[in-house]
């Protein structure tokens, strides 16, 4: 499973990888820029659901739906801002209005710590400390194309 955050232009996420099962045995790239330039982020405890999704999310755009049902989260901001949120069906539902959000394992962590002011990385921080599933380096990615 995994953590990724938006929030204010940027989006976050944990590295923690898993072989479907319960132990993690390494690190994954959670997080990505589209051609389009949007940002894109997916959790599966699924076993290569996330990088299926990814292609879907390209082939098809958000406004489509999907030739299958996908058993996973995802997370997508278009360069303009506009949010859109996919979970475990076949297309993403949006643009939705909001100031932050956050998709995964550790989703309820991240939420509590937006509210209580953090930004992105912070959130995916935190949720790294109080969810088993999250943990690893934290990546993180601007809309704008200045990646810190």
């Amino acid at each position: 499973m995994t953590t990724i955050a938006y929030r204010d232009g940027i989006m976050a996420a944990d590295s923690r990888a898993y072989s479907g099962d319960k132990n993690p045995f390494g690190s994954k790239t959670k997080i990505h820029r589209l051609p389009d330039g949007s940002l894109f982020g997916a959790s599966s405890s699924k076993v290569g659901v996330v990088d299926k999704l990814r292609r879907l999310t390209v082939e098809h755009g958000v406004s489509a739906t999907f030739p299958t049902v996908v058993e996973g989260q995802a997370l997508l901001v278009k360069p303009n801002g506009d949010v859109f949120l996919f979970n475990e069906q076949d297309g993403f539902s949006g643009p939705i209005r909001t100031t932050f959000c956050a998709i995964g394992s550790g989703e309820q962590y991240a939420m509590g710590a937006f509210h209580m002011g953090a930004d992105a990385a912070r959130a995916v921080s935190i949720a790294c400390e109080c969810d088993v599933w999250t943990g690893g380096e934290i990546t993180v990615l601007a809309l704008q194309q200045e990646d810190v």
